[in-house]
């Protein structure tokens, strides 16, 4: 899915560098802006750009290809002075094995892996756009799983599984903290599915939002809920927060 709707961002990205990023999405906004007024949708601008993208060469390294045919997980360590050593010989302990394998990424390939971590998150919302017609939206959750859990595979029940069109995955390593777009097919209720996924999720003993605040959205658990009277008695700042009481002083 990255490969190939985040090959634009992945390209420009190596060629202008992040910090033209801010400028490109501001022209993408005024360009969606102006289709929309005459009546060409908003999807135009990802259409020319995925377009554009498909023209160029192959952007990943042969070996990171290779890899995800082979394999389902991929993990990106990142190592530094005496570690690189220290991974090295640990790691060459490990693998190859029946079920897994490594390589140590020359710097060019190194650049690749990390930098296609940017082009993973847009990918969801690219193919939304590409396939309008088959997706009805994206349901995006953060989630970290309970530090001793070894069961980190999802498997979600057959009917919520059949309302799906693509499943991403992608986290941080030790922290036990994924990021989960979910690809809804067109037709279903993406608010329903979504609270489907949270009572798979506690069912589990996960938490969520794991990175990202409860805001409006979701309710705040009785602990974090305290946590906001005790700093906010009058209930001035945020008032409403998790589903909290909007009233002053929280009556």
């Amino acid at each position: 899915m990255a490969a190939k709707y985040g090959k634009d961002t992945f390209l420009f990205i190596r060629r202008a560098g992040t910090d033209r990023m801010p400028a490109l999405f501001a022209a993408k906004a005024r360009m969606d802006a102006l289709t929309e007024r005459l009546g060409l949708g908003t999807t135009l601008s990802d259409r020319i750009a995925q377009g554009l993208s498909a023209l160029a060469q192959r952007h990943l390294p042969a070996r990171m290809d290779d890899f995800r045919d082979r394999y389902e997980h991929h993990l990106l360590l990142r190592m530094g002075g005496a570690g690189i050593a220290e991974a090295r010989d640990y790691l060459s302990g490990l693998f190859p094995s029946a079920s897994g394998d490594m390589f140590e990424c020359t710097p060019d390939e190194g650049k690749a892996a990390f930098l296609h971590r940017f082009a993973v998150a847009g990918a969801a919302v690219r193919y939304r756009a590409i396939h309008a017609r088959e997706v009805q939206d994206i349901v995006a959750l953060d989630i970290a799983l309970r530090r001793d859990d070894r069961d980190w595979v999802e498997r979600l029940p057959a009917d919520l599984d059949a309302k799906i069109e693509k499943k991403l995955y992608y986290g941080h390593f030790f922290c036990h903290v994924f990021h989960q777009d979910y690809v809804v097919k067109k037709g279903h209720d993406c608010l329903a599915v979504e609270h489907e996924m949270w009572r798979l999720l506690d069912q589990r003993g996960a938490e969520y939002p794991a990175e990202h605040n409860v805001g409006h959205l979701y309710r705040a658990k009785p602990e974090l809920a305290g946590f906001y009277r005790a700093i906010d008695p009058t209930n001035s700042l945020n008032p409403g927060i998790g589903q909290t009481s909007k009233c002053a002083h929280w009556h």
